[in-house]
């Protein structure tokens, strides 16, 4: 059942072990940024680390311009936009509102009859 180890396969063995244990090491780094080009302190570093942050904010600028032309409100009501305006716009926010409402109620008379 068991194979006898001899001489020369005794060193095929140990040398198949070395270099898997090497390959292993090698693999087992447990820094994120290991090898990469942010790891470094040198001026290269600090320009990349400075684009690498201008892109994202200019990524993140796009599309905050893209979500305000798709909502153009910003999700706010008449009435949570006419707090903060002059007491002549919120009244007039307001009547508008109310005129939306009494269609509205208008519309349900309409389809009850």
């Amino acid at each position: 059942m068991f194979r006898v180890i001899t001489s020369s396969s005794r060193a095929l063995t140990q040398r198949v072990v070395r270099s898997t244990l090497t390959v292993a090491r090698a693999e087992s780094s447990t820094d994120a940024e290991a090898g990469s080009v942010a790891s470094g302190n040198d001026a290269f570093s600090k320009k990349e680390r400075a684009e690498e942050t201008r892109w994202i904010r200019r990524h993140d600028a796009e599309q905050i311009a893209k979500y305000r032309t798709e909502h153009p409100a910003g999700g706010q009501s008449a009435r949570s936009a006419s707090t903060q305006s002059t007491p002549q716009q919120r009244l007039a926010a307001l009547e508008a509102e109310k005129r939306k409402i009494d269609q509205e109620i208008a519309d349900l008379k309409r389809q009850q009859r």
